[in-house]
């Protein structure tokens, strides 16, 4: 008998292709208007592939094995340096014995269009577990004597489960069924007549997916090899599934084009003359790092000649600054072999504009989440999911072993976040992958942080601060502790170019509308904005910024203070925490245009978002400490001083700051495997559940989007790449709003559009599309301003 890996994709009779080409038709004609050029062109050519129907041959599952074991070989030839000659066996058998199983008659009889015909009603067995069941540790002992039982374990559990599969199965029920449906298909597949299966492989699972069973704690040692095996067989696995012969896409590990052509653009700027930072990075590219630079030092660039053209992730904490930097690689040093990779990443991908040879949006989206390209643009939640041991989640750890990870501005996330990453960065480090923190401001209390989880300056990583070396003179400090005066900032707009950050998206809409009340040229920027829209803001921003001759007033929240390369004039802001302060005061004067004779950075401490937003005591300590650098030019060195005598670890360890990290990082070393599932993972990154919602008033101008893709989503055949297309159309009219104890605030519908994820939201929604004006989302409610993220 012929055994298959998967069912043959099923032929279109004449009479629903006809119908798939209406339905694609009549979506495409009923949003002519609010459809770009992009989404109709990639929405026919999906219609085009559906309707040749053109089924590849149904692959053999002897295709399959030979298929995955074959990248993996082609991997190495690339990547075998990064592996030990131990590691490489285990991924290659985990490889070539990963999917025996399917040989079991009841899969074939799923699959085997000669036996399709037959049907049992019992229940199947996984073909993973089968498959871990099918592996001889004597035979495999006798050609590998160098494997050792600990790494049989490793291998068997990394095979059971390379798919994560719910159900309980005993070791009589697993024999009757192969006894049954088998035990002979196995014999004949494998070709081997004194086949046995050997159900005592279960007593060397690392762990058990059965929540009758107590788990144990497995050393972390141990996991780490399980993780890298059992996360290369996937990245193989899948990449074969999806229809890649390679895991690696264009690798630029002997070209190094990235690195080359960020030092044509030096050699052209500067005369080949590399900055300070870009030169100790360039000479340290087999070293972890912790780099410490003022904005304009060139640390983008500095990052980018350390990965010195081995694969690399960059991350960084928001999106809009993910976009921002992907768009440079892309632009400015003219590299195209990158992928990005966040929530809304497709939706970028469908807006770039790309010839005909280029990849689509399906086709680049795919790669990024296969972690197929040699760099790739990231948020921190898509990669630091193996800290938690969820199943799935392996993947991301295998592939930082053999890369280099960049982490911009690590100072800006929540404590939960900061020992999620110290933990990961312990784990990736003994794992084998390298990592460069570079930032602005690094708290000493991380670096003693990650002293306490085995990461020791000059041992596990070398850091320099090039903070202390700069001679910039940028910012001046005022500190007021009145009202907000309006008619200042006013007449300031009116000749320069004037920032004012606030700590919550209601103090910023108020500011707004009471200087939209004296002047026109004012803009709003925050996170309760439509997708579509804050778009249109973030690029207005930076276009403004760009522009030598403009002036006027933009009003935003912290979701500016990061990696976002804007410079204003002057730069009013409520008072933060020092990390973000000196985040905010890296959008004035970025450039160091003009010598600031006055105070260009105008704090008000009026305790806006202390403790809904903003810990108390870093707060207050944090206006304490600035308060000695008033009415004085303060330098870079100054910042780092003013940075440490406020995270000093020694005064600030009672703080809910130090306690939640410790706390955190405390519950990392508990943490079991199977403690947490892939999805659970993607909320406690959150920390809370969120859903998305569209406003009335949205809905209501474009309800002819919303009922025709929705009715489109229901119909057959129209395959998921024309799915996440129109999903992502309905995404940009969408925002994001979080859920605390599973509340929905006052004016959401509990319930969804049809065949959608949207909720409607009965509240007013304020945007003017030509002026790019408006106060985006008002909620009823100041209590509900939490649901929101800045």
């Amino acid at each position: 008998m012929q055994y298959y890996a998967k069912s043959k994709e099923k032929s279109l009779t004449i009479a629903e292709k006809t119908k798939l080409k209406r339905d694609f038709n009549d979506i495409i004609e009923s949003l002519e208007y609010d459809l770009t050029e992009e989404e109709k062109r990639a929405l026919l050519s999906i219609e085009k592939n559906l309707l040749k129907n053109a089924c590849d041959s149904q692959k053999t599952l002897k295709e399959h094995l030979d298929e995955t074991t074959n990248c993996a070989k082609l991997f190495f030839e690339n990547y075998s340096q990064y592996f030990t000659e131990r590691e490489k066996l285990l991924i290659m058998e985990a490889c070539r014995n990963h999917d025996i199983g399917k040989a079991n008659l009841l899969f074939q009889m799923m699959v085997n269009p000669e036996i399709r015909k037959f049907q049992v009603k019992e229940r199947q067995i996984p073909h993973g577990i089968l498959s871990a069941l099918s592996i001889s540790r004597k035979e495999l002992k006798s050609k590998y004597p160098e494997i050792t039982d600990v790494d049989f374990s490793i291998l068997v559990t990394a095979i059971y489960y390379h798919h994560t599969r719910e159900g309980k199965f005993e070791d009589n029920q697993i024999r009757k069924y192969c006894s049954t449906y088998y035990e002979k298909e196995a014999k004949e597949f494998l070709n081997q007549p004194n086949w046995k299966l050997l159900v005592s492989n279960r007593n060397n699972l690392l762990f058990e997916k059965n929540k009758n069973v107590e788990q144990v704690f497995i050393d972390q040692e141990v996991w780490e090899k399980y993780a890298l095996v059992k996360g290369m067989l996937n990245k193989f696995d899948w990449s074969v599934s999806a229809g890649e012969l390679e895991a690696e896409v264009n690798s630029d590990l002997e070209k190094k084009i990235l690195k080359n052509n960020i030092i044509n653009i030096i050699r052209k700027k500067w005369g080949g003359k590399f900055k300070p930072v870009q030169k100790f990075m360039n000479e340290h590219t087999n070293d972890n790092l912790v780099i410490v630079a003022p904005t304009g030092a060139g640390k983008t660039e500095a990052a980018l000649l350390w990965i010195d053209g081995e694969k690399g992730f960059y991350t960084l904490p928001l999106k809009v600054s993910s976009n921002a930097i992907y768009q440079r690689i892309k632009e400015q040093y003219d590299y195209k072999d990158i992928s990005l990779l966040h929530s809304d990443s497709f939706q970028i991908y469908l807006e770039e504009p790309r010839t005909e040879l280029e990849e689509d949006a399906y086709t680049k989206d795919k790669k990024a989440k296969l972690l197929a390209a040699p760099l790739t643009i990231s948020t921190v939640d898509q990669l630091f999911k193996f800290v938690y041991k969820a199943l799935g989640t392996e993947i991301f750890a295998a592939n930082l072993k053999y890369s280099k990870l960049v982490l911009d501005e690590i100072q800006s996330y929540s404590p939960r976040v900061i020992a999620t990453i110290l933990y990961g960065l312990k784990t990736i480090t003994r794992m084998g992958g390298k990592f460069a923190i570079i930032t602005a401001t690094f708290p000493p209390v991380l670096g003693e942080f990650m002293k306490m989880y085995g990461l020791e300056e000059g041992r596990e990583y070398q850091m320099r601060d090039f903070s202390v070396e700069s001679s910039t003179k940028r910012h001046k400090i005022a500190i007021r502790e009145d009202e907000i005066d309006i008619k200042e900032i006013v007449e300031q707009g009116m000749k320069k170019k004037v920032l004012f950050i606030c700590n919550t998206v209601s103090k910023a809409q108020q500011l707004y509308e009471e200087i939209h009340n004296e002047i026109d040229k004012v803009y709003l920027l925050h996170s309760r904005f439509i997708r579509r829209d804050r778009n249109i803001l973030e690029n207005e921003i930076m276009n403004f910024s760009k522009n030598e001759n403009a002036n006027g007033i933009w009003i935003t929240t912290q979701i500016v203070e990061a990696s976002l390369d804007i410079d204003f004039d002057v730069l009013y802001t409520e008072m933060c925490p020092c990390d973000s302060l000196l985040q905010r005061m890296g959008r004035c004067n970025r450039s160091e245009r003009y010598y600031p004779e006055e105070a260009n950075i105008i704090v008000f401490n009026n305790e806006n978002g202390i403790r809904t937003i903003y810990d108390p005591d870093l707060y207050k300590r944090s206006l304490d400490y600035l308060k000695q650098y008033e009415s004085i030019i303060f330098t870079e060195k100054m910042k780092v001083d003013y940075i440490n005598q406020v995270y000093d670890t020694e005064k600030i360890r009672e703080t809910s700051y130090y306690k939640k990290i410790e706390e955190f990082l405390k519950y990392f070393d508990e943490m079991k495997v199977l403690d947490y599932t892939k999805e659970e993972v993607d909320k406690e990154f959150r920390a809370i559940e969120s859903i998305t919602v569209v406003p009335d008033q949205v809905y209501e101008e474009y309800q002819n989007i919303f009922e025709k893709i929705s009715e489109f989503l229901r119909r057959p055949n129209i395959g998921r790449n024309a799915k996440s297309i129109l999903n992502s159309k309905l995404n940009s009219l969408t925002l994001n709003m979080n859920l605390f104890y599973g509340k929905l605030p006052i004016g959401v519908d509990k319930e969804v559009i049809q065949n959608t994820y949207i909720h409607r939201a009965n509240l007013e929604y304020e945007f003017d599309l030509e002026k790019k004006q408006g106060r985006g989302l008002i909620l009823e409610k100041e209590k509900d301003e939490d649901c929101f993220f800045a």
